[in-house]
């Protein structure tokens, strides 16, 4: 397989990776239905960071550390997966508030500071990332490849997953209720909490 062909492939079952509902995109969806503009920015940005980092590990064949020490990729797994789910329990009791109240605080404003640490907590909170990310550079015959094709393998991950979510942050802040929260970005935001504390849930407990 060409270098050409390899990318390409890549390309297209990352793009696939990436619209594939999990716990990033439902912090992206929540934060971007709740916080300023510069947090859904700095979440965004730590998504792409915490890409970069799994992709990189991956292409350098660091899935062995998890092989030698599993016990380390549980913690993390775990560690991931319960603060995801906090994460939906504080979005829940926000929006449980009276709407007077929610008026007056925006359910989940978070800084973006915050909104930087919590994406980069949630993207690297989940090792399984980089047990998919292995296979497929496997798949892909990437790690076949030459180093430099290898980065840009990376390159095209890192690509593709920023301007999804500069498409997905765009749509989000068109809508209404993103930023002024009524009744029907209460409900949405009461429905992302509990998917978030489900996906965490499972990400825990799954071994």
């Amino acid at each position: 397989m060409s270098p050409a062909d390899t990318l390409l492939a890549l390309a297209g079952l990352w793009l696939v990776a990436v619209i594939t509902p999990g716990p990033n995109m439902i912090l992206f969806m929540a934060v971007g239905l709740s916080s300023p503009t510069a947090s859904v920015v700095a979440s965004a940005a730590a998504i792409v960071i915490g890409t970069l980092c799994w992709g990189l590990a991956g292409l350098f064949g660091l899935f062995w550390l998890f092989e030698l020490f599993p016990a380390a990729a549980v913690a993390v797994k775990v560690a991931g997966g319960v603060y995801l789910a906090w994460m939906g329990l504080g979005l829940i009791r926000r929006n449980l508030a009276p709407p007077a109240e929610t008026a007056r605080t925006p359910a989940v404003a978070l800084t973006p500071r915050r909104a930087f640490l919590t994406g980069l907590a949630t993207a690297l909170g989940n090792p399984k990332s980089l047990v998919f990310v292995s296979s497929l550079f496997a798949v892909t015959r990437l790690a076949e490849q030459p180093i430099a094709v290898g980065l840009a393998g990376v390159g095209v991950m890192i690509t593709l997953s920023t301007l999804y979510y500069v498409v997905l942050g765009l749509a989000l802040r068109t809508l209404p209720f993103a930023r002024r929260p009524g009744a029907a970005g209460r409900a949405l935001a009461f429905g992302t909490g509990l998917v978030m504390m489900a996906y965490g849930g499972k990400m825990a407990w799954e071994r």
